[in-house]
Protein backbone atom coordinates (compact mmCIF):
# COMPACT_ATOMS: atom_id res chain seq x y z
CA UNK A 1 0.00 0.00 0.00
CA UNK A 2 1.24 3.70 -0.93
CA UNK A 3 2.83 5.43 2.15
CA UNK A 4 0.35 8.94 2.37
CA UNK A 5 3.24 10.61 3.30
CA UNK A 6 5.66 9.89 0.37
CA UNK A 7 2.99 10.72 -1.90
CA UNK A 8 3.34 13.60 -4.16
CA UNK A 9 1.49 17.03 -3.75
CA UNK A 10 0.59 18.33 -6.97
CA UNK A 11 -1.47 21.31 -5.37
CA UNK A 12 0.35 24.89 -6.34
CA UNK A 13 1.90 25.21 -2.75
CA UNK A 14 3.00 21.21 -2.93
CA UNK A 15 4.61 21.99 -6.08
CA UNK A 16 6.05 25.41 -5.14
CA UNK A 17 8.10 23.48 -2.04
CA UNK A 18 9.93 21.38 -4.31
CA UNK A 19 10.47 18.84 -2.38
CA UNK A 20 12.62 20.67 0.01
CA UNK A 21 14.36 22.88 -2.44
CA UNK A 22 13.19 26.64 -3.00
CA UNK A 23 14.92 26.68 -6.39
CA UNK A 24 13.43 23.57 -8.15
CA UNK A 25 10.23 24.26 -6.23
CA UNK A 26 10.32 27.98 -8.27
CA UNK A 27 11.07 26.28 -11.67
CA UNK A 28 8.44 23.16 -11.28
CA UNK A 29 5.71 26.06 -11.05
CA UNK A 30 7.24 27.69 -13.86
CA UNK A 31 7.43 24.66 -16.01
CA UNK A 32 3.81 23.97 -14.52
CA UNK A 33 2.19 27.20 -15.40
CA UNK A 34 3.77 27.68 -19.04
CA UNK A 35 2.61 23.88 -19.95
CA UNK A 36 -0.62 24.72 -18.53
CA UNK A 37 -1.65 28.41 -19.75
CA UNK A 38 -1.14 28.87 -23.86
CA UNK A 39 -2.98 31.30 -25.67
CA UNK A 40 -5.98 29.33 -26.77
CA UNK A 41 -5.24 26.13 -24.92
CA UNK A 42 -7.97 23.91 -23.44
CA UNK A 43 -6.03 23.27 -20.75
CA UNK A 44 -5.97 27.12 -20.25
CA UNK A 45 -9.76 27.02 -20.25
CA UNK A 46 -10.48 23.79 -17.85
CA UNK A 47 -7.61 25.36 -15.37
CA UNK A 48 -8.96 28.76 -15.07
CA UNK A 49 -8.68 31.39 -12.99
CA UNK A 50 -8.78 28.41 -10.04
CA UNK A 51 -5.14 27.14 -10.63
CA UNK A 52 -3.52 30.30 -11.53
CA UNK A 53 -4.69 32.24 -8.67
CA UNK A 54 -3.76 29.29 -6.01
CA UNK A 55 -0.35 29.57 -7.71
CA UNK A 56 -0.23 33.25 -7.44
CA UNK A 57 -1.18 33.13 -3.36
CA UNK A 58 1.44 29.74 -3.17
CA UNK A 59 4.37 31.55 -5.04
CA UNK A 60 3.82 35.24 -2.68
CA UNK A 61 4.25 32.58 0.40
CA UNK A 62 7.41 30.70 -1.06
CA UNK A 63 8.93 33.56 -2.26
CA UNK A 64 8.50 35.22 1.25
CA UNK A 65 10.14 31.84 3.52
CA UNK A 66 13.02 31.55 0.90
CA UNK A 67 13.97 35.01 0.60
CA UNK A 68 17.19 36.17 2.30
CA UNK A 69 15.63 38.87 3.90
CA UNK A 70 12.34 39.64 5.36
CA UNK A 71 10.50 41.42 7.84
CA UNK A 72 8.69 38.09 9.32
CA UNK A 73 11.13 36.47 11.73
CA UNK A 74 11.47 32.55 10.15
CA UNK A 75 14.01 30.74 12.26
CA UNK A 76 17.73 30.13 11.10
CA UNK A 77 18.18 29.58 6.94
CA UNK A 78 20.33 27.48 5.23
CA UNK A 79 23.50 28.57 3.71
CA UNK A 80 23.85 28.86 0.12
CA UNK A 81 25.88 30.08 -2.02
CA UNK A 82 25.92 33.24 -4.80
CA UNK A 83 24.98 30.35 -7.68
CA UNK A 84 22.21 28.83 -6.00
CA UNK A 85 20.79 32.72 -5.04
CA UNK A 86 21.26 33.62 -8.68
CA UNK A 87 19.05 30.57 -8.81
CA UNK A 88 16.55 31.62 -6.61
CA UNK A 89 16.51 35.29 -8.08
CA UNK A 90 15.74 33.46 -11.45
CA UNK A 91 13.01 31.20 -10.54
CA UNK A 92 11.76 34.36 -8.48
CA UNK A 93 11.71 36.04 -11.61
CA UNK A 94 10.55 33.53 -14.15
CA UNK A 95 7.84 32.17 -11.86
CA UNK A 96 5.93 35.86 -11.23
CA UNK A 97 6.35 35.99 -14.86
CA UNK A 98 4.20 32.82 -15.54
CA UNK A 99 1.76 34.01 -13.02
CA UNK A 100 1.14 37.51 -14.64
CA UNK A 101 1.50 35.36 -18.81
CA UNK A 102 -1.39 33.05 -17.07
CA UNK A 103 -3.54 35.75 -15.60
CA UNK A 104 -3.35 37.78 -18.86
CA UNK A 105 -3.58 34.51 -21.33
CA UNK A 106 -6.98 33.73 -19.75
CA UNK A 107 -8.44 36.84 -20.23
CA UNK A 108 -6.49 39.61 -21.82
CA UNK A 109 -9.80 41.40 -21.76
CA UNK A 110 -9.98 41.94 -18.17
CA UNK A 111 -7.76 44.82 -18.66
CA UNK A 112 -10.81 46.69 -19.51
CA UNK A 113 -13.70 44.58 -18.73
CA UNK A 114 -14.50 42.02 -15.61
CA UNK A 115 -14.89 42.39 -11.85
CA UNK A 116 -12.59 44.09 -9.81
CA UNK A 117 -10.87 41.40 -7.83
CA UNK A 118 -9.95 39.69 -10.84
CA UNK A 119 -8.54 43.20 -12.67
CA UNK A 120 -6.59 43.92 -9.24
CA UNK A 121 -5.21 40.67 -9.24
CA UNK A 122 -3.88 40.89 -12.69
CA UNK A 123 -2.13 44.21 -12.22
CA UNK A 124 -0.69 42.87 -8.32
CA UNK A 125 0.62 40.22 -10.95
CA UNK A 126 2.05 42.69 -13.17
CA UNK A 127 4.43 44.71 -10.46
CA UNK A 128 5.59 41.34 -8.86
CA UNK A 129 6.91 40.28 -12.56
CA UNK A 130 8.18 43.91 -13.13
CA UNK A 131 9.47 43.89 -9.73
CA UNK A 132 11.20 40.71 -9.35
CA UNK A 133 12.99 41.27 -13.02
CA UNK A 134 14.44 44.30 -11.86
CA UNK A 135 15.85 42.65 -8.91
CA UNK A 136 17.61 40.25 -11.38
CA UNK A 137 18.99 42.91 -13.57
CA UNK A 138 16.44 43.30 -16.46
CA UNK A 139 15.83 46.05 -18.12
CA UNK A 140 12.23 47.69 -18.21
CA UNK A 141 10.07 45.11 -19.89
CA UNK A 142 7.82 47.38 -22.76
CA UNK A 143 5.01 44.96 -22.25
CA UNK A 144 4.20 44.95 -19.04
CA UNK A 145 4.72 48.86 -18.49
CA UNK A 146 1.43 48.45 -21.37
CA UNK A 147 -0.29 46.20 -19.44
CA UNK A 148 -0.49 48.04 -16.40
CA UNK A 149 -0.89 51.28 -18.14
CA UNK A 150 -3.89 49.51 -20.04
CA UNK A 151 -5.83 48.53 -16.12
CA UNK A 152 -4.84 51.83 -15.10
CA UNK A 153 -6.76 53.96 -17.45
CA UNK A 154 -9.46 51.96 -17.47
CA UNK A 155 -10.14 53.27 -13.47
CA UNK A 156 -12.15 55.72 -12.10
CA UNK A 157 -8.47 56.96 -10.72
CA UNK A 158 -7.27 57.86 -14.67
CA UNK A 159 -8.81 61.21 -14.70
CA UNK A 160 -8.02 62.28 -10.88
CA UNK A 161 -5.64 64.73 -10.27
CA UNK A 162 -3.95 63.08 -7.58
CA UNK A 163 -3.16 58.96 -6.64
CA UNK A 164 -2.12 57.57 -3.60
CA UNK A 165 -0.31 54.91 -1.76
CA UNK A 166 -3.14 54.62 1.10
CA UNK A 167 -6.16 53.22 -0.99
CA UNK A 168 -5.52 49.32 -2.08
CA UNK A 169 -6.32 49.18 -5.63
CA UNK A 170 -5.43 49.32 -9.58
CA UNK A 171 -3.72 53.08 -9.31
CA UNK A 172 -1.77 52.01 -6.16
CA UNK A 173 -0.18 49.25 -7.94
CA UNK A 174 0.99 51.60 -10.73
CA UNK A 175 1.99 53.88 -8.29
CA UNK A 176 4.20 51.12 -6.63
CA UNK A 177 5.29 50.33 -10.34
CA UNK A 178 6.80 53.76 -10.49
CA UNK A 179 8.09 53.69 -6.90
CA UNK A 180 10.13 50.08 -7.60
CA UNK A 181 11.37 51.78 -10.99
CA UNK A 182 12.46 54.96 -9.34
CA UNK A 183 15.03 52.99 -6.91
CA UNK A 184 16.62 51.57 -9.92
CA UNK A 185 17.06 48.01 -8.06
CA UNK A 186 18.97 46.23 -11.17
CA UNK A 187 21.52 48.39 -9.43
CA UNK A 188 21.85 47.20 -6.27
CA UNK A 189 22.55 43.46 -4.74
CA UNK A 190 19.93 40.63 -3.96
CA UNK A 191 19.53 41.84 -0.49
CA UNK A 192 19.74 45.17 -0.75
CA UNK A 193 16.80 45.19 -3.51
CA UNK A 194 14.96 42.95 -0.19
CA UNK A 195 15.45 45.27 1.70
CA UNK A 196 14.64 48.14 -0.74
CA UNK A 197 11.11 46.52 -1.65
CA UNK A 198 9.87 46.46 2.05
CA UNK A 199 10.84 50.11 2.21
CA UNK A 200 9.01 51.39 -0.89
CA UNK A 201 6.32 49.33 0.55
CA UNK A 202 5.91 50.46 3.66
CA UNK A 203 6.12 53.97 2.31
CA UNK A 204 3.35 53.67 0.08
CA UNK A 205 1.17 55.81 2.25
CA UNK A 206 3.24 58.64 1.69
CA UNK A 207 3.65 58.26 -2.06
CA UNK A 208 1.64 59.86 -4.79
CA UNK A 209 1.32 60.19 -8.39
CA UNK A 210 0.47 64.20 -9.38
CA UNK A 211 -0.77 65.79 -12.42
CA UNK A 212 1.61 68.83 -11.15
CA UNK A 213 4.93 68.78 -12.23
CA UNK A 214 8.28 69.75 -9.59
CA UNK A 215 11.36 71.46 -9.96
CA UNK A 216 12.94 68.80 -8.74
CA UNK A 217 13.90 65.99 -11.33
CA UNK A 218 10.92 63.91 -11.16
CA UNK A 219 9.91 60.49 -12.91
CA UNK A 220 6.75 60.78 -14.92
CA UNK A 221 4.70 58.36 -16.40
CA UNK A 222 1.85 58.27 -19.54
CA UNK A 223 -0.15 55.04 -18.52
CA UNK A 224 -2.22 55.65 -21.77
CA UNK A 225 0.52 55.39 -23.71
CA UNK A 226 2.10 51.87 -21.77
CA UNK A 227 5.19 53.78 -21.84
CA UNK A 228 8.24 53.10 -19.41
CA UNK A 229 8.85 56.00 -16.61
CA UNK A 230 11.42 58.45 -17.54
CA UNK A 231 12.99 61.36 -15.02
CA UNK A 232 13.25 64.75 -16.18
CA UNK A 233 12.52 67.92 -15.12
CA UNK A 234 10.07 70.97 -15.86
CA UNK A 235 8.63 69.66 -19.16
CA UNK A 236 4.48 68.71 -18.73
CA UNK A 237 2.29 67.40 -21.24
CA UNK A 238 -1.59 66.82 -20.95
CA UNK A 239 -2.15 63.03 -19.45
CA UNK A 240 1.20 62.56 -17.45
CA UNK A 241 1.44 61.54 -14.33
CA UNK A 242 4.55 62.95 -11.95
CA UNK A 243 5.74 60.82 -9.09
CA UNK A 244 6.25 62.66 -5.84
CA UNK A 245 8.13 60.73 -2.68
CA UNK A 246 8.90 63.81 -0.96
CA UNK A 247 6.17 63.07 1.76
CA UNK A 248 8.27 59.54 2.60
CA UNK A 249 11.23 60.92 3.69
CA UNK A 250 9.62 62.35 7.07
CA UNK A 251 9.21 58.07 7.91
CA UNK A 252 12.69 56.89 6.41
CA UNK A 253 14.29 59.85 8.23
CA UNK A 254 13.38 58.48 11.63
CA UNK A 255 13.75 54.88 11.15
CA UNK A 256 17.51 56.01 10.13
CA UNK A 257 17.24 57.92 13.17
CA UNK A 258 16.14 55.25 15.58
CA UNK A 259 18.74 52.78 13.79
CA UNK A 260 21.92 55.79 14.37
CA UNK A 261 20.61 56.11 18.42
CA UNK A 262 21.10 53.15 18.83
CA UNK A 263 17.23 52.14 19.25
CA UNK A 264 17.18 48.84 17.88
CA UNK A 265 15.63 47.84 14.36
CA UNK A 266 12.03 49.99 14.73
CA UNK A 267 9.15 47.99 15.13
CA UNK A 268 7.47 48.40 11.26
CA UNK A 269 10.69 46.79 9.96
CA UNK A 270 10.85 43.77 12.01
CA UNK A 271 13.45 41.22 11.18
CA UNK A 272 15.34 43.25 9.04
CA UNK A 273 18.96 43.32 10.13
CA UNK A 274 20.19 46.60 10.84
CA UNK A 275 23.35 46.39 9.11
CA UNK A 276 21.34 46.02 5.69
CA UNK A 277 18.89 48.32 6.73
CA UNK A 278 21.30 51.68 7.18
CA UNK A 279 22.83 51.74 3.77
CA UNK A 280 19.13 50.98 2.24
CA UNK A 281 17.80 53.82 4.36
CA UNK A 282 20.59 56.17 2.84
CA UNK A 283 20.39 54.89 -0.91
CA UNK A 284 16.22 55.55 -0.56
CA UNK A 285 16.51 58.57 0.71
CA UNK A 286 18.90 59.89 -1.72
CA UNK A 287 17.54 58.58 -4.92
CA UNK A 288 13.49 60.15 -3.68
CA UNK A 289 15.60 63.41 -2.46
CA UNK A 290 14.40 66.45 -4.18
CA UNK A 291 18.08 66.66 -5.33
CA UNK A 292 18.67 62.97 -6.47
CA UNK A 293 22.38 61.25 -7.53
CA UNK A 294 23.00 62.59 -11.21
CA UNK A 295 26.19 61.69 -13.18
CA UNK A 296 28.72 64.25 -12.22
CA UNK A 297 30.74 63.88 -15.49
CA UNK A 298 29.85 64.96 -19.34
CA UNK A 299 29.60 61.53 -21.05
CA UNK A 300 30.84 61.56 -24.75
CA UNK A 301 29.06 59.31 -27.43
CA UNK A 302 30.88 56.74 -29.39
CA UNK A 303 31.09 53.06 -31.25
CA UNK A 304 34.61 51.52 -30.86
CA UNK A 305 35.24 48.02 -30.51
CA UNK A 306 36.61 46.78 -27.45
CA UNK A 307 38.31 43.39 -26.45
CA UNK A 308 37.20 42.34 -23.07
CA UNK A 309 38.50 40.08 -20.03
CA UNK A 310 36.64 38.92 -17.60
CA UNK A 311 38.03 38.48 -13.96
CA UNK A 312 41.37 38.47 -12.20
CA UNK A 313 43.55 35.79 -13.56
CA UNK A 314 42.42 37.08 -16.90
CA UNK A 315 43.03 40.66 -16.31
CA UNK A 316 46.40 40.16 -15.10
CA UNK A 317 47.52 37.83 -17.82
CA UNK A 318 46.56 40.56 -20.36
CA UNK A 319 48.33 42.94 -17.95
CA UNK A 320 51.36 40.62 -18.20
CA UNK A 321 51.53 40.53 -22.45
CA UNK A 322 49.71 37.22 -22.64
CA UNK A 323 46.64 37.13 -25.50
CA UNK A 324 43.49 37.07 -24.86
CA UNK A 325 42.09 33.89 -23.76
CA UNK A 326 38.69 33.61 -23.95
CA UNK A 327 37.69 36.06 -27.09
CA UNK A 328 34.62 38.80 -26.25
CA UNK A 329 34.33 41.43 -28.76
CA UNK A 330 31.79 44.37 -27.79
CA UNK A 331 31.32 47.75 -28.28
CA UNK A 332 31.77 51.02 -25.92
CA UNK A 333 29.23 52.73 -27.00
CA UNK A 334 30.16 56.11 -24.75
CA UNK A 335 32.51 56.57 -22.05
CA UNK A 336 33.66 60.03 -19.86
CA UNK A 337 36.43 60.81 -17.75
CA UNK A 338 35.88 58.02 -14.99
CA UNK A 339 33.87 54.78 -17.03
CA UNK A 340 32.14 53.42 -20.23
CA UNK A 341 29.42 52.14 -21.61
CA UNK A 342 29.71 48.60 -23.25
CA UNK A 343 27.03 46.77 -25.12
CA UNK A 344 27.59 43.28 -24.91
CA UNK A 345 25.96 41.19 -27.24
CA UNK A 346 27.11 37.51 -26.33
CA UNK A 347 29.83 35.42 -23.94
CA UNK A 348 31.39 31.95 -24.59
CA UNK A 349 30.31 31.48 -20.75
CA UNK A 350 26.84 32.03 -21.66
CA UNK A 351 26.68 34.68 -18.66
CA UNK A 352 26.65 38.10 -18.57
CA UNK A 353 29.17 39.90 -15.85
CA UNK A 354 27.68 41.12 -12.45
CA UNK A 355 28.24 44.01 -10.49
CA UNK A 356 31.31 44.08 -9.01
CA UNK A 357 33.36 41.83 -11.51
CA UNK A 358 36.60 43.26 -12.67
CA UNK A 359 37.08 43.50 -16.39
CA UNK A 360 40.36 44.68 -18.32
CA UNK A 361 39.31 46.27 -21.56
CA UNK A 362 41.04 47.48 -24.80
CA UNK A 363 40.18 49.22 -27.35
CA UNK A 364 40.83 47.94 -30.83
CA UNK A 365 41.90 50.92 -32.61
CA UNK A 366 43.90 51.56 -29.42
CA UNK A 367 47.19 50.46 -27.19
CA UNK A 368 47.26 48.65 -24.39
CA UNK A 369 44.72 47.98 -21.69
CA UNK A 370 42.37 49.48 -19.14
CA UNK A 371 41.19 47.94 -15.94
CA UNK A 372 37.74 48.52 -14.95
CA UNK A 373 34.77 47.30 -12.36
CA UNK A 374 31.40 46.65 -13.47
CA UNK A 375 28.80 49.02 -11.45
CA UNK A 376 26.14 48.55 -13.47
CA UNK A 377 24.11 45.99 -15.35
CA UNK A 378 21.24 45.41 -17.78
CA UNK A 379 20.10 42.79 -19.03
CA UNK A 380 17.82 42.37 -22.39
CA UNK A 381 16.89 38.79 -23.70
CA UNK A 382 19.51 38.96 -26.30
CA UNK A 383 22.47 41.64 -25.30
CA UNK A 384 23.70 43.38 -22.08
CA UNK A 385 24.67 46.72 -20.98
CA UNK A 386 27.46 47.47 -18.85
CA UNK A 387 28.36 50.39 -16.81
CA UNK A 388 31.90 50.55 -15.92
CA UNK A 389 33.86 52.63 -13.86
CA UNK A 390 37.60 52.59 -14.70
CA UNK A 391 40.50 52.01 -12.16
CA UNK A 392 43.14 52.27 -14.26
CA UNK A 393 43.88 53.48 -18.15
CA UNK A 394 47.26 52.23 -17.93
CA UNK A 395 47.82 48.73 -15.32
CA UNK A 396 51.10 47.94 -14.51
CA UNK A 397 51.92 44.53 -13.44
CA UNK A 398 53.40 44.86 -9.51
CA UNK A 399 53.67 42.84 -6.20
CA UNK A 400 53.77 43.29 -2.60
CA UNK A 401 55.57 41.73 -0.34
CA UNK A 402 56.82 41.71 3.33
CA UNK A 403 60.30 39.54 3.22
CA UNK A 404 59.23 35.91 3.37
CA UNK A 405 55.94 36.38 0.93
CA UNK A 406 54.93 38.37 -2.13
CA UNK A 407 51.99 39.20 -3.48
CA UNK A 408 51.68 39.38 -7.21
CA UNK A 409 48.97 41.54 -8.79
CA UNK A 410 47.86 45.12 -10.81
CA UNK A 411 49.06 48.14 -9.61
CA UNK A 412 46.18 50.72 -10.56
CA UNK A 413 48.19 54.21 -9.84
CA UNK A 414 51.73 55.67 -9.95
CA UNK A 415 53.36 55.80 -7.10
CA UNK A 416 54.08 59.16 -5.52
CA UNK A 417 55.56 59.95 -1.89
CA UNK A 418 52.99 60.44 0.31
CA UNK A 419 50.60 59.58 -1.99
CA UNK A 420 47.65 56.78 -2.18
CA UNK A 421 48.21 53.61 -4.68
CA UNK A 422 45.40 50.97 -5.00
CA UNK A 423 46.48 47.57 -5.91
CA UNK A 424 44.16 44.64 -7.14
CA UNK A 425 45.31 41.17 -6.11
CA UNK A 426 43.57 37.61 -6.09
CA UNK A 427 41.02 37.14 -3.39
CA UNK A 428 42.42 34.44 -1.70
CA UNK A 429 46.03 36.24 -1.71
CA UNK A 430 47.76 35.58 1.94
CA UNK A 431 47.60 38.63 4.29
CA UNK A 432 51.27 40.09 4.48
CA UNK A 433 52.59 41.37 7.61
CA UNK A 434 54.40 45.52 7.56
CA UNK A 435 56.53 46.77 6.69
CA UNK A 436 55.40 46.44 3.17
CA UNK A 437 57.30 47.14 -0.45
CA UNK A 438 55.88 47.20 -3.41
CA UNK A 439 57.84 45.92 -6.64
CA UNK A 440 56.99 48.03 -9.89
CA UNK A 441 58.36 48.40 -12.80
CA UNK A 442 61.87 48.17 -11.71
CA UNK A 443 61.35 50.01 -8.96
CA UNK A 444 60.64 49.77 -5.02
CA UNK A 445 58.70 51.39 -2.48
CA UNK A 446 57.66 51.45 1.00
CA UNK A 447 53.80 50.99 1.85
CA UNK A 448 51.32 51.36 4.61
CA UNK A 449 48.13 49.63 4.32
CA UNK A 450 45.21 52.33 4.29
CA UNK A 451 41.61 50.20 3.59
CA UNK A 452 40.26 47.72 1.70
CA UNK A 453 38.23 49.24 -0.96
CA UNK A 454 36.51 45.88 -2.27
CA UNK A 455 36.75 42.69 -1.45
CA UNK A 456 34.91 40.08 -4.05
CA UNK A 457 34.65 36.45 -4.71
CA UNK A 458 37.62 36.53 -7.15
CA UNK A 459 39.60 39.76 -6.23
CA UNK A 460 40.77 42.07 -3.94
CA UNK A 461 41.19 45.73 -4.25
CA UNK A 462 43.30 47.46 -1.24
CA UNK A 463 44.39 51.13 -1.20
CA UNK A 464 48.20 51.65 0.46
CA UNK A 465 49.84 55.34 1.05
CA UNK A 466 53.35 55.25 -0.27
CA UNK A 467 55.58 56.41 2.62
Amino acid sequence: MEDPGRSLDFTPAGVLAGGGDAVAGLEAATATLRAIYKPGSLKAEAAGLHIVSGFDDALRHAIEISAPLGIKPRGERAAHDAVWWSRWLAGARDASLAVCDAYWCLSPSQSTAGIDTVRHRLAVSVVEAMKWSACDRFSPDEVLWARLGQLFTATPEASASLVGGDVPGIAREYLRAVAYHSINLDQVELNMAVVLVQLVDLSLPFLELTRKSSQAPQYVAFPARGAIPVRRRGEQEAGEWHFAPWAADELLAGFAAQLEAGGGVPAALGALPAAELRPALSYLRAQWSAQPPLRNRRRYAQDAGVMVARGFAACLAVVRGEPLGVSRSWKALDFSHSGLYILADSDPTRAWPDIGELLGVHFVDGAGWQLGIVRRLRMWPNHAGLGVELLARTPVLAAIDDGELAVEGILCDTPEKGGVVRFVSLGSAPELAEPLFLRAAGTVVRLRPVETLAQEAGYRLIAYQVQ
